[in-house]
């Protein structure tokens, strides 16, 4: 019998063969964990870089956005932000250089440095340096679309991770889209109260409440859609408002909903009206980039009102207005983006007619012709650049005798005015000097002219000591002869239009602008726009004589051949008197059908059809009348003038026409709009 080896037990020996691999397992195991736990930390580190660097790539695309959009609007060098440096290409548009900026700096982040670029180009359509037409972003309206390629990066160094890199990239859009989106906008109250037939083509928007309706007898037609933001007649729905006023007495007839003229109204007007009228959720932006308050809290000397108060108003104004200056004639600091907007600092011509003493006007009223300085000391420096050259057309363009004419104009004499010293500018022979002057003088005004002429008297009425310096006179400009219309085109060969601008009242005599132009091939009214601090129609049969003489309220059928139509094609903007319920007797602005002003009987000349006011173009009220306020009373008799002011026309129409969007009246403001875009991978 054999005996037992206990040091060749088999038993012991698996035993530690399954312990060895116990061990092995878990040390691969625990390897694994390891490196899943190192992988997943180094994975994090990354992750929270990553998270920086996106960080630091959209603040700066947040900062780049801000500086192109503040350089767009100021048309300037964009002061440099503490380590970082300006845009060194002005973003014209389109941009005549369109160099990329790429800005370094580092700075400690977290423990980590930084390096962080940005970059922006113009990225022209098609090859060209320009826009492409279209939708704006996020809006109705149609203008030019500028592209712009933004670009942000944010990089840096991990002694472990490498290198660590996020890039951010946008598509900017800035967009120009003309003011006159519409038929018919206002900024404040719309009302239109029809004495007589009318009929709006195009669009109607306002920034406030719309009152509208017609009077009994009469049919206001709108065939396009009516935009509000507040209230429609009373309510903030169009179902519920239909008839209101906002002043006044007697409910209006509800407007008929036609969107198709050649055919019979929709039986179904309410549905038709829900289909036509729209609340908007925003206002609509007519002075884009331009924030009110804070620039009457920034500059209230530059946007004082004639109390001496800052006034939102002078801000809206500033379209019409001369730069404001100080008592010693200095110009004062104003945002630079309404000191763009003011056509007087970027007109073409500017022709401005100063008395300076009381005396003859026709010898005494001096005239300069040139265009404007913004020498902050000498803003008259360049005032009579062009007169040499004018000086051969002066007594054509501006009659001697028709030089600060004494005038009674009813509505501003029924409120207190002792009459307006009023000035004539002949259209037709401004026309016919400029078609000399510009191509003979290249380099001087050819090379200016921008189809933007500025008329403005500046004489001040306030000696008392003879008639035409009183201070109870307004000063006035009268535009005759304007059938046919100053042309000029761009350097592309598209039309620049002509527009005429005043501080002061504008008369507009007779037909305007009906002259056709070829644009493409197709006859289209020439480009032009009108804009003053009040705008008042005179027929071709008015005169001054028989407004001093006669009757203060002139009346067509008197005159021999008088047109049974007076038609004005232009874009307009105007100031207005709002209506105001407080007083008694409530204030009534006049509404829209008034805010091209009449001081004649339209109703019953011959034919007996009578005088019809056809408006083709775009009506537009952005501020309160600053100089011409005499409040709009109506037609009735008048006990301070012994008369009515005027009678209404039987018919007025109000067309829109829509070539505006795409060919804006030469210089007239626009609104802008900028938008982020799209995002790209680079």
């Amino acid at each position: 019998m054999k005996d037992h080896n206990p040091g060749k037990d088999l038993r012991r020996g698996s035993a530690l063969l399954a312990a060895l691999i116990v061990i092995v397992i878990l040390s691969f195991a625990a390897a694994g964990i390891l490196s899943y736990s190192l992988t997943t930390y180094l994975n994090s580190q990354r992750q929270a870089l990553m998270d920086q660097a996106k960080e630091l790539a959209d603040s700066e695309m947040e900062m780049l956005f801000y500086e192109w959009k503040t350089e767009l609007l100021a048309k300037i060098p964009v002061v440099a932000v503490p380590s970082r440096e300006p845009l060194n290409t002005l973003c014209n548009v389109p941009p005549t250089n369109t160099q990329p900026f790429d800005a370094n700096f580092r700075q400690p982040v977290l423990g980590n440095t930084w390096t962080v670029t940005r970059s922006i180009t113009f990225h022209p359509i098609a090859t060209t340096n320009q826009g492409a037409q279209g939708i704006v972003p996020g809006t109705l309206s149609i203008g030019t679309n500028y592209y712009y390629d933004a670009k942000t990066s944010a990089t840096t160094q991990n002694g472990v991770l490498g290198t660590i890199t996020f890039h951010s990239g946008r598509h900017f859009v800035f967009s120009s889209t003309s003011l006159f989106q519409f038929a018919v906008f206002y900024q404040g109250n719309l009302e239109i109260a029809a004495g007589g037939n009318m009929t709006i083509t195009g669009p109607v928007s306002t920034n406030s409440s719309a009152y509208i309706g017609s009077q009994t007898g009469y049919a206001l037609t709108l065939q396009d859609t009516t935009y509000y933001f507040v209230d429609y007649n009373g309510a903030t729905d169009p179902m519920s408002g239909e008839t209101d006023r906002l002043v006044g007495s007697g409910a209006l007839t509800d407007p008929v909903f036609n969107p198709n003229p050649l055919a019979p109204a929709p039986p179904d007007q309410i549905a038709q009206r829900r289909l036509q009228v729209l609340q908007m959720q925003s206002q609509s932006s007519f002075i884009g980039g331009v924030d009110v308050s804070a620039d009457i809290a920034t500059y209230p000397l530059a946007y004082a009102n004639i109390q001496g108060d800052p006034d939102p108003n002078e801000i809206y104004r500033a379209a019409v207005a001369p730069p404001p200056l100080d008592s010693n004639g200095h110009l004062i600091l104003e945002d630079p983006v309404v000191q763009e907007t003011r056509m007087y600092n970027t007109a073409g011509v500017l022709i401005t007619i100063d008395q300076p003493a009381p005396g003859n006007p026709a010898a005494a009223t001096q005239i300069h012709v040139g265009y404007a300085s913004l020498d902050a000391t000498n803003p008259g420096a360049n005032l009579d650049a062009y007169t040499t050259l004018f000086q051969p057309y002066l007594n054509t363009i501006i009659p001697s005798g028709q030089i600060r004419q004494v005038m009674m104009d009813p509505r501003e004499v029924n409120a207190g005015s002792t009459g307006v010293n009023l000035t004539a500018v002949d259209i037709g022979a401004l026309n016919t000097a400029l078609q000399a002057i510009l191509p003979a003088n290249p380099t001087t005004i050819g090379t200016n002219y921008n189809g933007v002429v500025y008329v403005y008297d500046n004489t001040n009425n306030t000696a008392a000591t003879d008639s035409t310096h009183h201070p109870g006179n307004l000063n006035g400009i009268l535009l005759t002869d304007g059938a046919t219309t100053p042309t000029a085109n761009d350097q592309n060969g598209n039309p620049l239009g002509f527009s005429v601008v005043s501080n002061n009242g504008l008369y507009i005599q007779g037909d305007y602008n009906t002259t056709l132009i070829n644009v493409g091939g197709s006859m289209v009214p020439n480009p032009a726009a009108i804009l003053g601090d009040a705008i008042t129609a005179v027929s071709q049969q008015w005169s001054v004589t028989e407004a001093n003489t006669d009757t203060i309220i002139n009346r067509p059928s008197n005159a021999n051949g008088s047109s049974a139509t007076m038609t004005i094609n232009a874009a307009i903007l105007t100031g207005n008197t709002p209506s105001d319920p407080a007083p008694t007797p409530n204030v009534n602005s006049g509404g829209v059908q008034n805010l091209v002003r009449m001081i004649e009987d339209w109703f019953n000349p011959n034919p007996p059809a009578g005088l019809a006011l056809t408006l083709n173009g775009s009506l537009g009220q952005l501020f309160t009348s600053k100089y011409f306020n005499g409040k709009y009373v109506g037609n009735g008799h008048q006990a301070n003038i012994n008369d009515s002011v005027y009678i209404q026309p039987k018919t007025r129409n109000f067309s829109y026409d829509s070539n505006l969007k795409s060919r804006q009246p030469a210089g007239t403001p626009t609104t802008t709009n900028f938008t982020k875009g799209d995002f790209f991978f680079w």
